[in-house]
């Protein structure tokens, strides 16, 4: 992750679309940025808190070291310790943040920056004068920094829940969404204080403790199995918006599907978190929203899919601006998550995990749910409309010609 802005589906082709690689977003292109960084794994040393350890019965492990190095490193300039910068650098050096600056690559922080970082978050404390650096990192880093640690009580009963069964809670949902020989083994969850982010990288996950106060275990267990689903279950494939044609169009809707199952799986649209908290304030998640974009999504298929289907050389010259138009408006995301939803509803989550991996049978399964609901859509929104209930089919000789088209493209 690398930042908290509603970025759009085309800002983040290159890892969200095209599947593993690059950056990808965690949460619908609106919130939580994810690393799919490269990197060797390495066993974590710990010089402050407890060794990663496992629940019996599931294996994930959990590393908190870096947590406990912080608050004992805070607490004790509280009480009026002084540290030089030298000093302060030396937990950039520790081997948590040594493992999540490597997943920073190529724009990896140093051990030296992140000293700044501490000193800036506890400026007045450790009697430093005048105004601080007023970098863009230097001042989201120390806002986050500082949440950390002044909600510190909150963050350590919230690990300690999830030390409990949320953890297997996570192993359970990965294992349900993703073949289990394609997971870390085992999957490793560090905790750290760093930006608004959980990241991925080297089969590890490495959680911002200001995620872990600002939200609850329920939803941080969704989107740690969701970004899993994403780095190690999704359909992989190239960026449809750079490529031309059929295949534009074939991506296209693999993107769909691959961001309506990840969707669902980290319940979208039931995120919340801390008002306080000085970047996921900006969050506010209006599911209505999801369901108008699907329906306008809906429309844009039902119009175009039909000239491009019957023609090559339309599809040829236009399949491209398909696959942008869906972009631009944002729809990959959106409506792919009311399809998952539509598909849930109607036919069970269970049918939802078939599909998971084939374009035409996602497309299929969504067609026989939305197929049930009412004819006219209701309005999402509407007191009394269930939002599963406002996604109107494709009309029946769009689905059927592009059904077959999937068939053609992906097998079924």
């Amino acid at each position: 992750m690398r930042k908290i802005t509603p970025d759009t589906l085309l800002h983040n082709a290159a890892g969200s679309l095209a599947g593993r690689t690059g950056a990808v977003t965690l949460v619908l292109g609106l919130i939580l940025l994810a690393g799919a960084c490269g990197g060797d794994d390495r066993s974590t040393g710990n010089r402050s808190g407890r060794q990663p350890s496992a629940a019996a019965d599931c294996p994930v492990l959990i590393d908190t070291s870096a947590w406990t190095a912080f608050v004992e490193l805070g607490n004790a300039i509280m009480s009026g310790q002084e540290y030089s910068p030298e000093e302060l650098a030396a937990f950039g050096e520790l081997p948590t943040l040594a493992l999540w600056r490597d997943s920073m690559q190529p724009d990896s922080p140093s051990a030296q920056k992140i000293g700044n970082w501490l000193e800036g978050a506890f400026w007045e404390e450790l009697g430093r004068q005048g105004k601080q650096k007023t970098n863009t990192d230097r001042k989201m880093f120390v806002r986050s920094y500082r949440y950390s640690y002044d909600n510190r009580a909150k963050i350590d009963a919230a690990l300690a829940e999830f030390d409990g069964p949320a953890r297997c809670r996570l192993d359970s949902l990965a294992r349900f969404w993703i073949d289990p020989e394609a997971l870390p083994d085992p999957i490793t969850v560090h905790f750290l204080p760093a930006r608004g982010e959980i990241r991925i990288s080297g089969g590890s996950l490495f959680v911002d403790t200001g995620v872990v106060g600002a939200g609850s275990i329920p939803q941080l267990t969704r989107q740690m199995a969701s970004l899993l689903y994403r780095n190690y279950g999704f359909l992989p494939g190239d960026n449809p918006v750079e490529l031309e044609g059929a295949p534009a169009v074939a991506q296209a809707f693999r993107v769909l599907m691959n961001e309506g199952v990840t969707g669902w799986i980290e319940e979208a649209t039931a995120m919340e978190f801390d008002p306080d908290h000085p970047q996921l304030y900006k969050i506010q998640i209006i599911p209505e929203e999801f369901f108008l974009k699907a329906q306008e999504a809906i429309g844009v298929m039902n119009r175009q899919l039909g000239a491009l289907l019957d023609s090559e050389p339309e599809m040829t010259d236009k399949g491209q601006a398909f696959a942008l138009h869906l972009g631009g408006m944002n729809a990959y995301s959106q409506t792919g998550y009311a399809m998952a939803a539509v598909i849930v509803s109607r036919l069970g989550v269970t049918r939802l995990r078939e599909v998971r991996n084939s374009p035409p049978e996602f497309i299929a399964a969504y067609q026989e749910a939305a197929l049930s609901n009412p004819d006219p859509a209701p309005i999402p929104g509407d007191p009394g409309v269930d939002l599963a209930d406002t996604v109107p089919p494709l009309q029946p000789e769009i689905f059927a010609k592009l059904h077959a088209f999937l068939v053609q493209a992906y097998g079924g």
